[in-house]
């Protein structure tokens, strides 16, 4: 495990998610993988989700795989069902659905959104657990 995901188990002692409401849980990890979208782009040039100009649906699915393979990033009651709901939520593209798959984020309006400047710093190292890797190239 990278240093950062050690760091990450004592951030969220686990799985912080499991103390969340399942609403915020998703929230959380939609924030997180478009978070991580941004920042593929931005730093590694990496093009997916909706920077690759097609659905994001499926790159988001594929997070939700690899989340479900892996130890600890996911709360303890995570279900098939809680992740049909986690992607409904996702895929909410309403005007009053924060969590819009179908819209990009940035760093500032994740600190704008939670008014906390250490969040994302979170949900990165939330994502690198799920990617098994930081982003390439970010400072």
């Amino acid at each position: 495990m990278s240093s950062t995901g050690a760091m990450l188990d004592g951030l969220f002692g686990g799985s912080k998610l499991d103390s969340l409401s399942k609403k915020d849980c998703y929230i959380q990890l939609i924030d997180s993988y478009r978070l991580r979208v941004d920042d593929d782009y931005k730093y590694a040039g990496e093009h997916h989700g909706l920077y690759d100009s097609k659905d994001p649906k499926p790159d988001f699915a594929h997070f939700l795989d690899l989340a479900e393979k892996r130890k600890g990033p996911l709360p303890q009651w995570w279900t098939p069902e809680t992740r049909v709901a986690c992607e409904a939520k996702a895929a909410d593209n309403s005007s009053r659905n924060w969590a819009d798959l179908y819209c990009a984020v940035e760093e500032h309006d994740i600190i704008d959104h939670y008014n906390d400047p250490t969040k994302p710093t979170k949900l990165r190292l939330l994502a690198e657990k799920v990617y098994g890797k930081p982003v390439q190239g970010r400072p």
